[in-house]
């Protein structure tokens, strides 16, 4: 690479964590709510239906994360020990029934931030439009209100039996979030179809996890809140800075955190996250 080609980098920036309770919102389909197909001859009572909300609860509970579980839903209540049940997952949705109802949710409960898991019933389509409403909905809901919503998407898990659909539909979700984060939106890519690391065992049916599915699941999400404070304010997460590449020839990154690599004319641009220790020039 030539001396006078510079690099530029937009680093997601964590915000500082110094205010109260966190309201979050698990929204999505069946996957959020837990429901299976099992489910269908021999439905559970909703009070047992935990999915991977009630291990994450679990979580934060012993992280003292100050978390509140909101929702116009309730599932989970008779769990022990007890969690917080509030959710918005509906079996059977699509991304655009949820679109359809994302400024309702959102007025009803008014989250801090939003877990979003759906697109796995979303079979006619590898499009991610129907999150794209979603979000979209949720930004006009922050310029009505005023309030401000840190969105944690994730990219869907697959099934136990493969499909390739849900993996073109994540390549496409991930591109349109970069697009969205680069834009100064307010957006986490969890990355559960890889990070979860489900296997064949970690499945009730085809398509939904079991206990043990939901757990790896409840593991990412906390990873990711962890990382990612909410910050009331609305400071963008991304922070862009331009480096010449004579003074500084050398950016070390390890290849996961790297989003994006774009190259126009003489500059390069990286969409890349900010390892726990940090990136080095050389």
């Amino acid at each position: 690479m030539k001396s006078f080609i510079k690099t530029a980098l937009i680093f997601s920036m964590l915000a500082s964590f110094a205010f109260g309770t966190v309201r979050i919102m698990p929204m999505g389909d069946s996957i959020t709510y837990d429901y299976n197909y099992a489910d269908k001859k021999n439905p559970r009572p909703d009070g047992l239906r935990k999915a991977y909300r009630a291990p994450l609860w679990y979580m934060l509970e012993d992280a003292d994360y100050p978390a509140d579980f909101v929702g116009s839903l309730v599932a989970g209540q008779d769990v022990v020990p007890p969690f917080d049940p509030d959710n918005e997952g509906h079996p059977g949705w699509t991304s655009f029934d949820m679109a359809a109802r994302t400024y309702d949710f959102l007025s009803y409960s008014d989250p801090d931030i939003v877990l979003l898991h759906i697109g796995t019933n979303d079979r006619t389509t590898t499009s991610p439009d129907g999150v794209r409403q979603i979000l979209d909905e949720m930004d006009r809901y922050e310029r009505d209100t005023g309030h401000h919503i840190k969105a944690f998407v994730a990219l869907i898990i697959d099934r136990k039996e493969h499909d390739s659909r849900i993996e073109i539909f994540n390549q496409r979700l991930k591109d349109m979030l970069i697009e969205r984060i680069a834009q100064g939106d307010d957006i986490v890519i969890v990355d559960m179809y890889h990070d979860a690391g489900l296997t064949p065992s970690d499945y009730a049916d085809n398509t939904h996890p079991n206990d043990k599915g939901y757990q790896k699941m409840a593991k990412v999400w906390f990873a990711a809140l962890q990382a990612h404070p909410y910050d009331p304010n609305g400071t963008p997460p991304t922070l862009a800075a331009t480096i010449p590449v004579d003074e500084y020839p050398y950016v070390i990154v390890p290849k996961k955190y790297i989003r994006s690599i774009k190259v126009r004319g003489n500059t390069v641009t990286f969409i890349t996250e900010v390892p726990d220790n940090g990136i080095v020039f050389k």
